[in-house]
Protein backbone atom coordinates (compact mmCIF):
# COMPACT_ATOMS: atom_id res chain seq x y z
CA UNK A 1 0.00 0.00 0.00
CA UNK A 2 2.69 2.27 1.15
CA UNK A 3 4.62 1.94 -2.73
CA UNK A 4 1.37 2.22 -4.48
CA UNK A 5 1.62 6.12 -2.95
CA UNK A 6 4.89 7.01 -4.71
CA UNK A 7 4.94 8.11 -7.95
CA UNK A 8 8.60 7.89 -9.88
CA UNK A 9 10.10 10.13 -12.39
CA UNK A 10 13.58 9.26 -13.20
CA UNK A 11 15.23 9.41 -10.17
CA UNK A 12 12.50 11.60 -8.56
CA UNK A 13 9.66 10.85 -6.29
CA UNK A 14 6.67 12.49 -4.98
CA UNK A 15 4.70 10.74 -2.29
CA UNK A 16 1.13 11.36 -2.00
CA UNK A 17 0.54 10.51 1.46
CA UNK A 18 2.78 12.86 2.89
CA UNK A 19 1.15 15.68 0.99
CA UNK A 20 -1.20 18.01 2.64
CA UNK A 21 -3.40 18.10 0.13
CA UNK A 22 -4.29 14.22 0.90
CA UNK A 23 -4.35 15.06 4.77
CA UNK A 24 -6.66 17.71 4.10
CA UNK A 25 -8.29 18.25 0.64
CA UNK A 26 -9.50 22.00 1.02
CA UNK A 27 -5.44 22.74 1.45
CA UNK A 28 -4.35 25.24 -0.53
CA UNK A 29 -0.55 24.54 -0.43
CA UNK A 30 0.69 24.67 -4.14
CA UNK A 31 4.90 25.08 -3.27
CA UNK A 32 5.68 22.26 -6.27
CA UNK A 33 2.81 23.69 -8.18
CA UNK A 34 3.94 27.12 -8.43
CA UNK A 35 7.54 26.51 -9.32
CA UNK A 36 7.82 23.81 -11.56
CA UNK A 37 9.37 24.81 -14.82
CA UNK A 38 7.72 21.71 -16.74
CA UNK A 39 4.12 21.92 -14.80
CA UNK A 40 5.09 18.16 -13.89
CA UNK A 41 3.04 18.50 -10.71
CA UNK A 42 -0.78 17.97 -11.74
CA UNK A 43 -4.05 17.48 -10.42
CA UNK A 44 -5.64 14.18 -11.93
CA UNK A 45 -9.25 13.68 -10.75
CA UNK A 46 -8.80 16.23 -7.23
CA UNK A 47 -5.37 14.55 -7.10
CA UNK A 48 -2.30 16.11 -6.76
CA UNK A 49 0.46 13.66 -8.80
CA UNK A 50 3.70 13.90 -10.71
CA UNK A 51 3.68 13.25 -14.43
CA UNK A 52 6.46 11.54 -14.94
CA UNK A 53 6.63 12.22 -18.68
CA UNK A 54 7.04 15.95 -17.64
CA UNK A 55 9.37 15.55 -14.60
CA UNK A 56 12.86 16.37 -15.40
CA UNK A 57 13.86 15.65 -12.16
CA UNK A 58 15.71 19.41 -11.40
CA UNK A 59 15.31 19.33 -7.31
CA UNK A 60 14.00 22.91 -7.21
CA UNK A 61 10.60 22.44 -6.08
CA UNK A 62 11.89 20.19 -2.61
CA UNK A 63 12.63 22.95 -0.79
CA UNK A 64 9.28 24.76 -1.01
CA UNK A 65 7.35 21.49 0.38
CA UNK A 66 6.99 21.50 4.32
CA UNK A 67 6.58 17.73 4.47
CA UNK A 68 9.26 16.60 2.44
CA UNK A 69 6.88 14.66 0.15
CA UNK A 70 9.34 15.24 -2.82
CA UNK A 71 12.06 13.40 -2.82
CA UNK A 72 15.44 12.67 -5.42
CA UNK A 73 17.85 9.81 -5.62
CA UNK A 74 20.43 11.87 -6.43
CA UNK A 75 20.16 14.97 -3.93
CA UNK A 76 19.26 14.62 -0.15
CA UNK A 77 19.15 18.20 1.52
CA UNK A 78 19.10 17.47 4.75
CA UNK A 79 22.02 14.95 4.00
CA UNK A 80 23.61 18.03 2.45
CA UNK A 81 23.19 19.91 5.31
CA UNK A 82 24.70 18.30 7.70
CA UNK A 83 27.84 17.18 5.21
CA UNK A 84 28.13 20.40 3.99
CA UNK A 85 28.24 21.89 7.68
CA UNK A 86 31.06 19.77 8.27
CA UNK A 87 33.10 20.59 5.27
CA UNK A 88 35.23 23.47 4.95
CA UNK A 89 33.66 24.67 1.64
CA UNK A 90 31.17 28.09 2.28
CA UNK A 91 29.62 28.25 -1.23
CA UNK A 92 26.65 26.80 -2.05
CA UNK A 93 26.62 26.76 -6.11
CA UNK A 94 24.25 25.01 -8.85
CA UNK A 95 27.59 24.26 -10.19
CA UNK A 96 29.33 22.85 -7.78
CA UNK A 97 26.93 20.67 -4.68
CA UNK A 98 23.19 21.39 -5.65
CA UNK A 99 21.03 20.52 -8.51
CA UNK A 100 19.69 24.20 -7.52
CA UNK A 101 19.32 26.36 -4.58
CA UNK A 102 15.14 25.84 -4.18
CA UNK A 103 16.23 22.93 -3.22
CA UNK A 104 16.54 24.15 0.20
CA UNK A 105 14.40 25.44 2.51
CA UNK A 106 15.35 28.55 5.01
CA UNK A 107 15.36 25.60 7.86
CA UNK A 108 18.03 24.13 5.32
CA UNK A 109 20.05 27.11 5.51
CA UNK A 110 19.45 28.17 8.46
CA UNK A 111 20.92 24.51 9.87
CA UNK A 112 24.14 25.03 7.99
CA UNK A 113 24.96 28.61 8.86
CA UNK A 114 24.58 27.30 13.04
CA UNK A 115 26.92 24.13 12.27
CA UNK A 116 29.39 26.04 10.31
CA UNK A 117 32.18 28.24 11.52
CA UNK A 118 31.57 31.27 9.89
CA UNK A 119 28.75 32.36 7.26
CA UNK A 120 27.79 30.71 3.85
CA UNK A 121 27.46 32.28 0.15
CA UNK A 122 25.17 31.46 -2.21
CA UNK A 123 26.08 31.64 -5.82
CA UNK A 124 22.96 33.37 -7.57
CA UNK A 125 24.91 34.07 -11.08
CA UNK A 126 23.28 30.99 -12.66
CA UNK A 127 20.08 31.68 -12.18
CA UNK A 128 19.68 34.16 -15.02
CA UNK A 129 18.99 32.27 -18.31
CA UNK A 130 18.66 28.75 -16.37
CA UNK A 131 15.77 26.84 -17.52
CA UNK A 132 15.01 25.94 -14.10
CA UNK A 133 14.05 29.27 -13.40
CA UNK A 134 11.30 30.58 -15.75
CA UNK A 135 9.33 33.28 -15.22
CA UNK A 136 12.20 34.46 -12.69
CA UNK A 137 9.45 31.71 -10.13
CA UNK A 138 13.19 29.71 -8.92
CA UNK A 139 15.20 32.80 -7.94
CA UNK A 140 12.26 34.39 -6.22
CA UNK A 141 11.77 31.52 -4.29
CA UNK A 142 15.81 31.68 -3.56
CA UNK A 143 15.64 35.21 -2.41
CA UNK A 144 12.41 34.52 -0.44
CA UNK A 145 14.17 31.63 1.61
CA UNK A 146 17.72 33.31 1.98
CA UNK A 147 16.05 36.74 3.33
CA UNK A 148 14.00 34.24 5.58
CA UNK A 149 16.88 32.34 6.93
CA UNK A 150 18.16 35.66 7.88
CA UNK A 151 15.61 37.31 9.63
CA UNK A 152 15.45 34.09 11.70
CA UNK A 153 19.41 33.83 12.20
CA UNK A 154 19.11 37.28 14.01
CA UNK A 155 16.49 35.88 16.52
CA UNK A 156 19.40 33.36 17.20
CA UNK A 157 21.86 36.05 17.92
CA UNK A 158 23.86 34.60 15.04
CA UNK A 159 26.21 36.86 14.15
CA UNK A 160 27.31 35.15 10.64
CA UNK A 161 24.68 35.45 8.07
CA UNK A 162 24.11 34.32 4.33
CA UNK A 163 25.51 35.96 1.51
CA UNK A 164 24.44 36.08 -2.10
CA UNK A 165 26.91 36.03 -5.27
CA UNK A 166 25.58 37.59 -7.86
CA UNK A 167 28.14 37.76 -10.35
CA UNK A 168 30.43 35.00 -12.18
CA UNK A 169 33.98 35.20 -10.85
CA UNK A 170 36.61 34.09 -13.20
CA UNK A 171 37.41 31.32 -11.78
CA UNK A 172 34.53 29.92 -12.23
CA UNK A 173 34.20 26.15 -14.97
CA UNK A 174 31.28 25.87 -16.89
CA UNK A 175 29.55 22.88 -16.20
CA UNK A 176 26.02 21.89 -17.91
CA UNK A 177 23.34 19.98 -15.74
CA UNK A 178 23.86 16.92 -17.61
CA UNK A 179 27.60 17.06 -15.87
CA UNK A 180 26.04 18.26 -12.55
CA UNK A 181 23.56 15.19 -12.52
CA UNK A 182 26.88 13.16 -13.14
CA UNK A 183 28.44 14.88 -10.42
CA UNK A 184 25.59 14.33 -7.50
CA UNK A 185 25.35 10.98 -8.92
CA UNK A 186 28.68 9.84 -8.12
CA UNK A 187 28.56 11.97 -4.33
CA UNK A 188 25.69 9.91 -3.73
CA UNK A 189 27.72 6.44 -4.89
CA UNK A 190 30.22 7.52 -2.60
CA UNK A 191 28.30 8.24 0.91
CA UNK A 192 28.96 6.59 3.44
CA UNK A 193 26.98 5.68 6.46
CA UNK A 194 28.05 7.51 9.47
CA UNK A 195 27.28 7.85 12.94
CA UNK A 196 26.96 11.75 12.05
CA UNK A 197 23.88 10.75 9.76
CA UNK A 198 21.62 9.28 12.39
CA UNK A 199 19.76 12.33 12.07
CA UNK A 200 18.48 11.49 9.00
CA UNK A 201 16.70 8.35 10.62
CA UNK A 202 13.99 9.66 13.16
CA UNK A 203 12.21 7.25 15.14
CA UNK A 204 9.13 5.75 12.99
CA UNK A 205 6.37 7.47 15.24
CA UNK A 206 8.42 10.70 14.15
CA UNK A 207 6.18 12.68 11.76
CA UNK A 208 7.86 16.05 12.16
CA UNK A 209 9.50 16.36 8.52
CA UNK A 210 13.47 15.54 9.11
CA UNK A 211 14.59 19.18 8.17
CA UNK A 212 12.70 20.51 11.15
CA UNK A 213 14.87 17.61 13.68
CA UNK A 214 17.58 18.74 12.36
CA UNK A 215 17.02 22.50 12.16
CA UNK A 216 15.98 22.03 16.29
CA UNK A 217 18.82 20.16 16.68
CA UNK A 218 20.81 22.86 14.98
CA UNK A 219 19.24 25.53 17.69
CA UNK A 220 20.43 23.43 20.99
CA UNK A 221 23.96 23.42 19.89
CA UNK A 222 24.17 27.29 20.62
CA UNK A 223 21.24 27.92 22.85
CA UNK A 224 23.69 29.44 25.06
CA UNK A 225 24.00 32.15 22.91
CA UNK A 226 20.34 33.15 22.99
CA UNK A 227 18.74 36.36 24.73
CA UNK A 228 17.70 36.07 27.81
CA UNK A 229 14.78 36.87 26.46
CA UNK A 230 14.16 33.97 24.27
CA UNK A 231 10.84 35.23 22.42
CA UNK A 232 9.77 37.93 19.76
CA UNK A 233 6.96 38.93 17.73
CA UNK A 234 7.30 37.77 14.59
CA UNK A 235 5.80 35.02 11.57
CA UNK A 236 7.98 32.48 9.07
CA UNK A 237 6.12 30.48 6.19
CA UNK A 238 7.73 27.44 8.17
CA UNK A 239 6.72 27.54 11.60
CA UNK A 240 3.67 29.59 13.40
CA UNK A 241 2.29 29.93 17.06
CA UNK A 242 -1.35 28.94 18.15
CA UNK A 243 -3.63 30.31 20.67
CA UNK A 244 -7.34 28.84 21.34
CA UNK A 245 -10.36 31.13 22.79
CA UNK A 246 -11.51 29.29 25.27
CA UNK A 247 -15.40 30.98 25.34
CA UNK A 248 -15.80 29.40 21.82
CA UNK A 249 -13.96 26.39 21.98
CA UNK A 250 -15.82 23.35 21.86
CA UNK A 251 -13.81 20.92 22.47
CA UNK A 252 -14.26 18.71 19.23
CA UNK A 253 -10.21 17.91 19.15
CA UNK A 254 -10.47 17.96 15.32
CA UNK A 255 -7.87 20.64 14.83
CA UNK A 256 -5.26 17.92 17.05
CA UNK A 257 -6.60 15.11 15.17
CA UNK A 258 -6.11 16.19 11.79
CA UNK A 259 -2.58 17.97 12.30
CA UNK A 260 -0.38 16.24 10.14
CA UNK A 261 3.02 16.51 12.63
CA UNK A 262 1.05 16.51 15.71
CA UNK A 263 1.80 19.72 17.31
CA UNK A 264 -1.75 19.92 18.71
CA UNK A 265 -2.38 16.97 20.96
CA UNK A 266 -5.28 15.83 22.90
CA UNK A 267 -4.74 16.10 27.30
CA UNK A 268 -5.04 12.56 28.33
CA UNK A 269 -8.15 12.89 30.04
CA UNK A 270 -9.93 14.67 27.15
CA UNK A 271 -10.29 18.13 28.42
CA UNK A 272 -8.12 20.15 26.29
CA UNK A 273 -5.30 21.31 23.82
CA UNK A 274 -1.39 21.25 23.96
CA UNK A 275 0.79 22.89 21.57
CA UNK A 276 4.12 22.14 20.37
CA UNK A 277 5.61 25.22 18.44
CA UNK A 278 8.33 23.07 17.48
CA UNK A 279 6.17 20.72 15.51
CA UNK A 280 4.43 23.68 13.54
CA UNK A 281 5.05 23.42 9.81
CA UNK A 282 2.14 26.41 9.51
CA UNK A 283 0.09 24.31 7.22
CA UNK A 284 -3.25 26.13 8.81
CA UNK A 285 -5.41 22.64 8.48
CA UNK A 286 -6.26 23.23 12.21
CA UNK A 287 -7.28 26.85 11.29
CA UNK A 288 -9.22 25.76 8.51
CA UNK A 289 -10.85 22.83 10.63
CA UNK A 290 -12.08 24.91 13.15
CA UNK A 291 -15.67 25.59 12.81
CA UNK A 292 -16.24 28.35 15.58
CA UNK A 293 -13.23 29.86 14.27
CA UNK A 294 -11.41 29.12 18.00
CA UNK A 295 -8.10 28.52 16.92
CA UNK A 296 -6.24 31.47 15.06
CA UNK A 297 -2.20 31.84 14.80
CA UNK A 298 0.14 33.48 17.60
CA UNK A 299 2.91 35.48 15.71
CA UNK A 300 5.17 34.91 19.29
CA UNK A 301 7.85 32.55 18.54
CA UNK A 302 10.03 31.85 21.88
CA UNK A 303 13.31 29.90 20.56
CA UNK A 304 13.79 27.61 23.43
CA UNK A 305 9.86 26.38 23.24
CA UNK A 306 11.15 25.97 19.56
CA UNK A 307 14.01 24.20 20.08
CA UNK A 308 13.28 21.62 22.68
CA UNK A 309 10.01 21.13 21.67
CA UNK A 310 8.36 22.42 25.24
CA UNK A 311 4.32 22.25 25.53
CA UNK A 312 1.77 24.97 25.54
CA UNK A 313 -1.85 24.48 27.15
CA UNK A 314 -4.02 26.21 24.82
CA UNK A 315 -7.13 25.61 26.57
CA UNK A 316 -8.23 23.43 29.08
CA UNK A 317 -12.24 22.40 29.93
CA UNK A 318 -14.27 21.84 32.87
CA UNK A 319 -16.11 18.50 31.54
CA UNK A 320 -19.79 18.02 32.66
CA UNK A 321 -22.72 15.59 31.43
CA UNK A 322 -25.48 17.34 29.90
CA UNK A 323 -29.15 17.07 31.05
CA UNK A 324 -30.44 16.39 27.32
CA UNK A 325 -28.05 14.16 24.93
CA UNK A 326 -26.46 12.99 28.33
CA UNK A 327 -22.53 12.87 26.49
CA UNK A 328 -20.00 15.71 27.96
CA UNK A 329 -18.94 19.12 27.00
CA UNK A 330 -17.44 22.19 28.01
CA UNK A 331 -19.22 23.65 30.59
CA UNK A 332 -18.93 27.59 31.34
CA UNK A 333 -21.90 28.02 33.97
CA UNK A 334 -25.13 28.08 34.21
CA UNK A 335 -28.24 25.24 32.85
CA UNK A 336 -25.89 22.10 32.33
CA UNK A 337 -26.80 22.25 28.68
CA UNK A 338 -24.54 21.69 25.59
CA UNK A 339 -24.34 24.24 22.77
CA UNK A 340 -25.82 21.69 20.40
CA UNK A 341 -29.05 20.67 22.65
CA UNK A 342 -29.40 24.50 23.31
CA UNK A 343 -29.37 25.09 19.54
CA UNK A 344 -32.26 22.64 19.10
CA UNK A 345 -34.06 23.87 21.84
CA UNK A 346 -34.04 27.44 21.25
CA UNK A 347 -34.74 26.78 17.46
CA UNK A 348 -35.83 23.91 16.45
CA UNK A 349 -37.77 22.29 18.96
CA UNK A 350 -41.03 23.82 18.58
CA UNK A 351 -41.53 21.12 15.31
CA UNK A 352 -41.61 18.29 17.61
CA UNK A 353 -44.54 19.59 19.19
CA UNK A 354 -46.96 17.17 20.05
CA UNK A 355 -50.82 17.63 18.76
CA UNK A 356 -51.83 16.94 22.32
CA UNK A 357 -49.60 19.63 23.84
CA UNK A 358 -51.37 22.44 21.55
CA UNK A 359 -54.34 22.20 23.44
Amino acid sequence: MRNESITAADLFKFDYFKCLRSDYAKNECSFCIDICPEEAMVFDRTRLTLDPERCTGCSACMGGCPTEALMSDLFDPNRFVLEFSASKDHDISCKENVPCLAALSPEHLVSIVLRKSGGITCDLSHCEGCAINKENKARERIDDAIDEAGKFLQLCNEANGIEKREQVSGNDVALDRRGMFKKLFRAAQEIQEEASMAELVPPEHEKQPVKRIILKNSLKRVAERFEANTGADTSFSFVVGKKIDADTCTNCQECAMFCPTEALSILKDNTGIVFQVGKCIACGICNDLCQPRSISDDTHLDLVNFAFDRMELLVKHRLEVCEECKIAFPYRGGEKICDRCRDYKDHFSDLFTMAKDLE
